[in-house]
């Protein structure tokens, strides 16, 4: 039986698969929204059998980067996915020899995606969160950026 990380590969569904769309969306049990987190661990319980997950994991990344918007839903996405990164990274074994970093590996055009839509999330996450108990955005980006600086 195939993994829906799996299904995404063969569909060319990879933007589809990080974003949390159709059978992708894993639910959370607090807000029930999306767990990004989910469906990191499923995507690395694949790659990790592969002799360059590292290089597949980033080309896979980059191929995401190509299709998020300038929108909140996207930006925030985008946000959770790299939060995901960091948290499982620790974990699991391929994610973290050779100081490899995923974000500081990705090409010239993602990073400036990444750029971007954190700019537009530095300016639109909290207004677009103010009614719930999430983290402010600075909170968001300094969780990142203390487990990125772990791992480096």
């Amino acid at each position: 039986m195939s993994t829906t990380f799996e299904i995404a590969l063969d569909r060319h569904e990879i933007s589809d698969f990080f974003k949390g769309n159709g059978i992708y969306f894993a639910r959370g049990s607090d807000w029930g929204d999306h767990l990004h987190i989910s469906n990191w661990q499923e995507m690395c319980s694949v790659l990790k059998h592969q002799k360059t997950a590292q290089s597949l994991l980033t080309t896979l990344f980059e191929a995401y980067a190509k299709y998020i918007k300038e929108e909140y839903s996207d930006a925030a996405g985008l946000l959770y996915n790299i939060s995901a990164y960091y948290s499982l990274k620790k974990n699991i074994a391929f994610l973290s020899p050779d100081n490899y970093d995923l974000i500081k590996n990705v090409d010239e055009k993602s990073k400036k995606i990444i750029g971007k839509d954190f700019l537009f999330l530095r300016k639109n996450y909290d207004k677009e969160n103010q009614n719930n108990s999430k983290y402010s955005f600075e909170a968001e980006l300094n969780r990142i950026k203390k487990m990125a600086a772990r791992w480096s």
